[in-house]
């Protein structure tokens, strides 16, 4: 689809908005506060939901002077065929600039030279290295103050962005495995299921020499996306005005901010919404990812010495009146709410009661908002909203995790840096998160799994 508004319309908005033309001209020759990339791996049933979304997210933007929307998208073979904004139909993955009423299809240049604008390519979504060449692009011909990257498709907390075509998938570590830092992002968010888990987000963490986000932003369980064409209806360069509530100024934005803001407006939606019960989120500060992995090794290391298992898998419990769990199987828990249990737990010695209480004080460093609607009982604003992983401890139950695993494993899954760090492989002592969960569930290992891994 070619691009709608004329060269005049263009300079009165400018005016209208009070930047200058030569502020906002070419988008190589400036800064602009936030340039927004957004990579669609849609080559699966996402593919509708995610031309429906960016329909009512461009729209909220509103040209806003301050903000460039940019779109990778990878399209499924079997979504209806018929033409939306986007032009004719296709199948293929494509470059695209969103207006608010028009669109401009792109070429890839070097970062992507197989993309142009009048001919089609098919690239591997699920190849991590597609997403570290689109950010390359992104901000080699969209400069800006800060970028922000957005991941739309499936994921299960174990692995994201499944391609229907050839079957393939990627792995949450190939990320930092394939792409390197010169590609960070200031703000990074997943519309993808289960993904609000500490072990992905210290994967993702500033400081580990590779990809990684200040912020992130994610959904700890399964559902619907997020409502933020509510939250980019407030972001308004002064002059733009919005008819959403109070504005934010893009040029001062923080990532912080940013995350407050989707998470508020989330909230809102969720509220307005008749089928929002199991629906939750939260914006991480990646900087304090560190800090609470240190906190839940010291954890850990406490609940070997006292021998807690049993103890922590009834606190944790089942049914209405366990802890807060984000999946069916009840392996995502609620870190801050099993700690909270682990503390108030007078059964346990105090090390491990003071162990838990420091995890939850560094959790509410880590966690910049958050939302839980009512099926999550008991959840708090600010604390709860990231789930550690934690089997159920059911004979052969171990079985069902090879792919929690510092060690590399098949199909992209495996080495994990959380379930890595920390630990001196062979010593037999329990010196972090994984080894703790190796030590209790590795049924098969004689000397109880301790840093055994696997049989």
């Amino acid at each position: 689809m070619p691009k709608t508004s004329s060269i005049a319309y263009a300079l009165g908005l400018l005016i209208v908005v009070g930047i200058s033309p030569a502020l906002a001209g070419n988008p190589t020759d400036t800064k602009r506060p936030w340039t927004i990339m957004v990579y669609g791996a849609v080559d699966n049933s996402a593919d509708g939901p995610l031309i429906a979304f960016l329909d009512q997210v461009r729209r909220a933007v509103d040209n806003d002077p301050g903000i460039e929307l940019l779109l990778f998208i990878d399209r499924s073979q079997k979504h209806p065929k018929k033409a939306t904004y986007l032009g004719d139909d296709f199948t293929t993955t494509r470059l695209y600039r969103l207006r608010k009423d028009s669109v401009e299809r792109l070429s890839g240049g070097a970062e992507l030279p197989e993309i142009t604008v009048d001919k089609d390519a098919k690239l591997n979504s699920a190849d991590a290295a597609n997403i570290g060449r689109f950010i390359a692009w992104g901000k080699a011909h969209y400069a800006a103050q800060r970028y922000a990257l957005m991941i739309y498709s499936h994921a299960d907390g174990r692995s994201m962005c499944p391609v229907q075509r050839n079957g393939d998938h990627m792995g949450i570590p190939e990320l930092t495995e394939k792409v390197g830092v010169e590609e960070h992002v200031d703000f990074l968010a997943l519309e993808l299921c289960n993904m609000g888990g500490i072990e992905i987000a210290y994967q993702w963490r500033p400081g580990n020499g590779r990809f990684h986000a200040d912020v992130l932003l994610a959904i700890p369980n399964a559902g619907p996306p997020l409502d933020w064409d509510r939250a980019f209806a407030r972001i308004r360069t002064p002059g733009h005005g919005s008819k959403k509530g109070p504005t934010l100024d893009p040029a001062a934005m923080t990532a912080a901010d940013f995350g407050r803001l989707v998470i508020e407006e989330g909230y809102l939606g969720r509220q307005a919404s008749k089928h929002a019960a199991q629906e939750s989120a939260g914006c991480y500060d990646l900087r304090v990812a560190g800090d609470v992995k240190k906190a839940v090794d010291a954890l850990s290391v406490e609940l070997a010495r006292a021998d807690a298992k049993n103890t922590v898998l009834e606190l944790r419990g089942i049914g209405k009146d366990g802890a807060i769990r984000y999946t069916r199987d009840g392996s995502n828990v609620d870190l801050y709410d099993l700690c909270r249990r682990i503390a108030g737990c007078d059964r346990l010695p105090m090390p491990v009661r003071d162990s838990a209480k420091r995890v939850m004080q560094t959790v509410e460093r880590f966690m910049i908002a958050s939302f839980g609607m009512s099926g999550y009982k008991g959840f708090e604003p600010g604390k709860n909203g990231v789930y550690i992983v934690l089997p159920s401890g059911k004979p052969g139950c171990w079985n069902q995790f090879r792919w929690y695993t510092p060690l590399a494993g098949a199909g992209k899954t495996g080495g994990w840096t959380f379930l890595r760090d920390g630990a001196t492989p062979g010593n037999g002592v329990v010196e972090n998160w994984f080894e703790l969960l190796d030590s209790w569930f590795d049924e098969a290992n004689e000397k109880g799994g301790i840093n055994g891994y696997r049989p």
